[in-house]
């Protein structure tokens, strides 16, 4: 299952006695140092991103990614990213553990319509505390229905690790990040590909180099706690993203 798409390990909330949400979906916490710092999301925050595909580095993408709504998935509220111009949208949520994955929808080859593969179990991207050198795995099964009958089902591994706190330059500015690796497995028989992504803070979802594509944040709009009011950098050329 093939897929570019505009996430970290595929897009980072702690859900303890140090996170509320308030009645606009936007997610408050109480020190700024909290490793959801690292992955702040709000209803109608929007990360502007630049970057192209592997097999066609020549053709440049310009990627709007934005949290439209709220949606229930298994008795949880997941935030709904939704990128139309790559026609990609993935759901994401907070635990205790760090920011889990729960279902993608992303364009299926070669037909002009999307699927829905949903992670069974959810998997976290994103594990805490943001720590360099920590280390986990996750197992589970990608699953999806082709023309309302056809199943598909895949067993997935995906290694991940935090290998480092370092300050990345980018188009939208400089920032604090963590440099995240995922080893991923896809099930497809081509065995493991190394992925790196990049979390900024106050930003979250920053920059990726993986096998089918490379991404960078050129422009965000993003809630400000201290305010109660977002914040925006808009990219130069701008309504190439809408």
């Amino acid at each position: 299952m093939k897929k570019f798409i505009i996430m970290a390990a595929a897009a980072v909330f702690i859900f303890s006695s140090a996170y509320s949400a308030d009645a606009g979906g936007n997610t408050c916490t109480a020190s700024p140092e909290l490793s959801s710092s690292f992955y702040p999301i709000s209803l109608h925050s929007v990360l502007y991103l630049k970057g192209y595909k592997k097999d066609n580095p020549s053709k440049e993408l310009y990627v709007k990614a934005e949290v439209i709504k709220i949606e229930k998935k298994d008795g949880h509220d997941y935030y709904y990213f939704y990128a139309p111009q790559v026609n990609v949208r993935y759901l994401v949520r907070e635990t205790q553990d760090g920011i889990q994955m729960r279902v993608i929808k992303y364009p299926f080859p070669f037909f002009g319509f999307s699927i829905e593969v949903d992670l069974n179990p959810p998997m976290i991207f994103l594990k805490y505390p943001l720590e360099p050198g920590t280390k986990w795995s996750h197992k589970g099964r990608a699953e999806t229905t082709v023309f309302g009958f056809m199943k598909i089902v895949r067993d997935i591994k995906s290694d991940f690790e935090i290998v480092s706190k370092e300050t990345i330059k980018l188009p939208a500015g400089e920032f604090e990040a963590y440099h995240v690796t995922a080893n991923v497995d896809e099930g497809d028989g081509k065995g493991p590909h190394l992925e790196k992504y990049w979390y900024a803070k106050g930003i979250g979802y920053s920059k990726a180099d993986v096998a089918g594509h490379f991404a960078e944040l050129v422009g965000y709009k993003m809630f400000d706690e201290k305010s109660g009011t977002f914040i925006e950098k808009l990219p130069e050329g701008v309504e190439k993203y809408e």
